[in-house]
């Protein structure tokens, strides 16, 4: 992956989120996804987890909001 700034980070993983709404993945596979180092993408899903755009279920797995979304998530 290029070097972006973490700002520009956010908003592009924001945007596979986005892209893909029904997406639900833990933080070892959005690394692996993402091809970034661990720290980078828990820092990345924790800013979008703060913002309220995620939200982290009990599987560890983070997913769309229902307020991001515009419909009900479910937490399996």
């Amino acid at each position: 992956m290029q070097t972006f700034s973490f700002r520009k980070l956010v908003q592009l993983i924001r945007e596979e989120f986005e892209d893909a709404p029904d997406l639900r993945i833990t933080v070892g596979e959005a690394a692996r996804f993402w091809g970034l180092d661990l720290p980078t993408c828990e820092r990345v899903l924790t800013e979008l987890l703060r913002a309220g755009f995620l939200a982290l279920g009990a599987d560890a797995r983070y997913r769309q909001t229902t307020l991001s979304t515009g419909r009900p998530v479910p937490c399996h």
